[in-house]
């Protein structure tokens, strides 16, 4: 759980615009909502020294504290998404945000009546894989049906991509896509044998012989058709995933990676993805 604390002599942004700052880093991390929280201190510029403020600058200073167990490329990733949200906010120039990390070591963190051990991953985080972007759609709500005609952009990470990691992708057809249910909390993951969608007149299935988002890992995988590239946002439709998920990995679809027979199911998979698209 991250902790945000910036300093400025500015009033802040609001509540709802430090929320939305919340809710992108829960994303980034793969951290459910409200796994975040952040603070904005405004100072009186003279009981601080930075030149910065005694010229009418409102860029902040900022101070981050998480677990030890978040690696560097995912450290990185959070202080770039947060400058980038500060230059939007502000209207400051990126140079002039300074952000600083603090890991919590072993023993040094309470999290939910938790004190963290040494090498404890975090329970609720991605610990080796960082988001390659995000989704961009009008589709917000968790429903599970009429998926088939969303029309959704992939917005790749500036600070990790140009262009050219798209280059060919639009000769292909379609795109298989991986993500994060980001909006699942871990109380809520299914370990064991469910009704699929919470329906008791489909059979008793186990969570690996179902496609239901509140799986282990929280992974979901999904192809759609691909409408076109454009820069670092690849426009499709039929992705079922929801605005503000993380993307992990996108890839073309080829035909061979089809199944080679005639693919069968039970009948209740056929009436849950009767309406899907």
């Amino acid at each position: 759980m991250p902790v945000i604390r910036l300093y400025s002599p500015a009033a802040g942004p609001g509540g709802a615009a430090l929320g939305r700052l919340a809710d992108e880093v829960t994303a980034l991390l793969g951290l459910p909502a409200g796994h975040c929280w952040v603070w904005w201190h405004r100072l009186d510029p003279e009981e601080a020294h930075r030149p910065e403020w005694r010229a009418g600058s409102a860029a902040p200073v900022g101070f981050v504290t998480c677990r030890e167990t978040y690696g560097t490329e995912q450290v990185g990733a959070l202080l770039r998404l947060l400058q980038r949200r500060l230059v939007d906010l502000l209207g400051v120039r990126p140079e002039e945000v300074y952000l600083t990390v603090q890991r919590a070591a072993a023993g040094e963190l309470l999290v939910r009546d938790e004190i963290q051990a040494a090498g404890t991953p975090a329970p609720d985080a991605i610990t080796d894989v960082v988001p390659i972007g995000f989704v961009h759609s009008e589709r917000r709500e968790l429903t599970d049906d009429d998926w088939g005609e969303v029309r959704s952009v992939i917005r790749l990470d500036a600070s990790r991509f140009t262009p050219e990691a798209l280059l060919g992708l639009d000769t292909f057809s379609h795109a298989e896509v991986v993500f994060r249910f980001h909006r699942v909390p871990p109380h809520k993951v299914q370990t064991g044998a469910r009704h699929p969608r919470g329906n008791p007149d489909w059979p008793l299935t186990g969570i690996f012989a179902q496609r239901g988002k509140n799986r282990p890992n929280r992974l979901g995988v999904s192809r759609c058709r691909l409408l076109k590239v454009d820069g670092l946002d690849v426009h499709v439709t039929g992705l079922d995933a929801v605005d503000g998920t993380p993307v992990l990995d996108l890839k073309p679809w080829l035909r061979e990676f089809g199944p080679r027979e005639e693919a069968v199911q039970p009948a209740w998979a056929d009436e849950v993805m009767r309406h899907y698209y």
